[in-house]
C-alpha cells in the first residue's frame, strides 16, 4: 500500500480532482459536479479552519439530509478532524449529552435545525460558500491509526455508546462498500434514509468511486418510485418496511423499474413471502447486507445470485448471507469456543474495519480475542450461510427453554391476515417468561393459535396476543421491542432489557 492510501483525505481529494465535470451529488433541484463539489468543500474547509478545527478535533454534523452533511464530511477529512454524525431525531438534551462527552471544536447545523438546538454553540450553515479548488489542503495531518469517526449507537437501553473507527479502518470499509455493494463508476444512487447512518457511508462510497448520488430529505413511497424513473437510478438502499410500501404501490400502479440494478436492503428481518414478491416485481436486483455500527454495513451479504437460488431453495430466504469479502464470521459459545455448523451461538466477526473501541468506555467484553461479539444469536450452515435466530437480549427463556423471537415472528407472518408481528417475553409466575405477540393485521387470536400449532413447538407458541395499528420503531427504523416489553415488566426484574 502506498504512503497515505490508508487515510481518508488523500483518496477523496484524488477523486474530487480527477472526476471533473461528472455529476457528483444532487439534493432537490441542485446538482454538483465534482469540480463544483471541490470548490464547495474548499469553502467549508475555510469555515472549519476559522473555527479552529485541527487534526484530532471532533466535528459534530447535525444537518439531517442536507447538502451540508457530505460537504462538511469531506471538509472534516481535509482538516484532519474526527466526524461525529448525529441524527436530528435526537432531542436537544440527547445531543447536549453527546456533545458534553465528545467536546467538539465545531457543531455544523443546517438552517432548519438551528432553532431546535439553539442552546448549543453552533456553526450554522446559512449557505454553502465556494473557494478555489486549489485551496483544498494536500495533507490532513492524520495517520492510519488516528480516529476518523465516532458513531453513536442506536441502542434502546442505557446511554448510547460512541463507536470509534480509525482512518485506515474507514478507508478499508469504503472499499468493501464498492466491492460488496457493487458500486461502479457509472452508478446512480438514490438514498432516502438518514445520512447520519448507513446512507452517509453509501454517499461517501459513491464519491470515492466517481459515481453520482441523489439524496432525498426522507422516504416517500410515491416520490421514490417517481425518482427512480426520472433520475434513472441504478442503485438504492431500503429497509424492509420501505420495500413493502414500494411493492404495494408498484403493484397498484403496475410499475416495474427500468434502470434499477441493485436494491440493497438490511437493518431488520424481511418476510420471505414479501421477498418473493419483490423478486417477481423488481427482478433479480435484491441484495441483503448484515452488519452493525461496530462493523459498518458489510459483515455478511446475501448476493443477488443467492436470492435467485432461494427461489428453488426457500430456506435461503431466511439467511443473512455469507461473510463479505473483507470479513470472517464465526459462531461462538459463551466460553468463546467455535460451535459446529448448525449449532446456534453468538455471531462473531473479524475484519480490518471492526471498531477500535468505544469513545469513553470499556469495550473488552465486546471481543473474544480478535473476534467482535455482535450480540446476535445465529448459526452457520455447511456452506457458510448465516442464519440469525435472535438478538441475545430478545431471546425468551420460558420454562428453561430458549425461544427465539424471530422464529416465532416468521411463523406468524406466514398468516395471510398478519402484516407485521413482534414477539417479546412477558413475566410468568411459573415459567419466568411467556411468549407474547404484538400483531398488526385482522387475524383473530384463535386463528393465530391454530396457525402456530402447525408451525411451532408448544413452548414457542404465543400464550397471549395484543393488536396494534403499527409497531413502534426506534429512530433507526428497527422494531422497538424494549418499548413493547416495558409495560409488562414495570413491576418485575428481567435482568436484561
Amino acid at each position: 500500500m502506498r504512503d497515505g492510501a490508508a487515510t481518508l483525505w488523500p483518496v477523496f481529494r484524488g477523486s474530487l480532482l480527477r472526476n471533473g465535470d461528472r455529476p457528483a451529488l444532487a439534493f432537490g433541484t441542485r446538482t454538483w459536479t465534482y469540480d463544483q463539489l471541490s470548490r464547495t468543500v474548499a469553502g467549508a474547509v475555510g469555515v472549519l479552519d476559522g473555527a479552529g478545527v485541527r487534526p484530532g478535533d471532533r466535528v459534530v454534523l447535525l444537518t439531517g439530509n442536507h447538502p451540508a452533511f457530505p460537504v462538511y464530511d469531506l471538509a472534516t477529512m481535509a482538516v484532519g478532524g474526527v466526524k461525529v454524525p448525529l441524527s436530528p431525531a435526537l432531542t436537544a438534551d440527547e445531543v447536549s449529552g453527546i456533545v458534553a462527552r465528545v467536546r467538539p471544536r465545531a457543531i455544523v447545523v443546517s438552517p432548519e435545525l438551528r432553532d431546535r438546538y439553539a442552546g448549543l454553540d453552533l456553526t450554522a450553515v446559512e449557505r454553502l460558500a465556494e473557494a478555489p479548488a486549489q485551496d483544498l489542503p494536500r495533507e490532513a495531518g492524520t495517520s492510519p491509526d488516528d480516529p476518523a469517526v465516532i458513531y453513536f449507537t442506536g441502542g434502546t437501553t442505557g446511554q448510547p455508546k460512541g463507536v470509534v473507527h480509525t482512518q485506515a479502518a474507514t478507508v478499508t470499509n469504503l472499499w468493501a462498500h464498492l466491492l460488496d455493494g457493487g458500486i461502479g463508476r457509472d452508478e446512480r444512487l438514490l438514498l432516502t434514509t438518514p445520512l447520519a447512518h448507513a446512507a452517509g457511508l453509501f454517499t461517501l462510497a459513491a464519491l470515492l468511486r466517481g459515481a453520482y448520488a441523489r439524496v432525498e430529505p426522507g422516504f416517500d413511497t410515491a416520490a421514490a418510485l417517481d425518482r427512480i424513473d426520472t433520475d434513472r437510478a441504478t442503485w438504492m438502499f431500503a429497509v424492509p418496511t420501505m420495500i413493502y410500501r414500494l411493492l404495494d404501490l408498484a403493484a397498484e400502479r403496475g410499475w416495474r423499474p427500468a434502470t434499477l440494478r441493485t436494491l440493497q436492503y438490511g437493518a431488520a428481518p424481511i418476510s420471505a413471502a414479501r421477498l418473493r414478491q419483490a423478486l417477481g416485481r423488481f427482478g433479480p436486483v435484491l441484495q441483503q447486507l448484515y452488519a452493525q455500527t461496530e462493523c459498518p454495513n458489510y459483515a455478511a451479504v446475501l448476493h443477488k445470485e443467492d436470492h435467485l437460488r432461494a427461489l428453488t431453495e426457500p430456506e435461503l430466504m431466511g439467511s443473512a448471507g455469507r461473510a463479505s469479502i473483507m470479513c470472517e464470521l464465526s459462531i461462538r459459545d459463551d466460553a468463546g469456543a467455535e460451535t459446529e455448523p448448525g449449532t446456534p451461538g453468538e455471531v462473531c466477526v473479524r475484519s480490518p474495519y471492526t471498531m477500535r473501541g468505544y469513545w469513553d468506555g470499556e469495550s473488552g467484553d465486546r471481543f473474544h480475542g480478535s473476534w467482535l461479539r455482535t450480540g446476535d444469536i445465529g448459526y452457520l450452515d455447511a456452506e457458510g450461510f448465516l442464519f440469525l435466530v435472535d438478538r441475545r437480549n430478545d431471546m425468551i427463556v420460558s420454562g428453561g427453554m430458549n425461544v427465539y423471537s424471530i422464529e416465532v415472528e416468521q411463523a406468524l407472518l406466514t398468516h395471510p391476515q398478519v402484516t407485521a408481528a413482534a414477539v417479546v417475553g412477558v413475566p410468568h409466575e411459573d415459567w419466568g417468561e411467556a411468549v407474547h405477540a404484538v400483531i398488526v393485521g385482522d387475524a383473530e387470536p384463535g386463528e393465530l393459535a391454530e396457525h402456530c400449532r402447525a408451525a411451532l413447538a408448544s413452548y414457542k407458541r404465543p400464550k397471549s396476543y395484543e393488536f396494534a395499528a403499527e409497531l413502534p420503531l426506534t429512530r433507526y427504523g428497527k422494531i422497538d421491542k424494549r418499548a413493547l416489553r416495558l409495560p409488562h415488566w414495570a413491576d418485575h426484574h428481567r435482568g436484561i432489557s
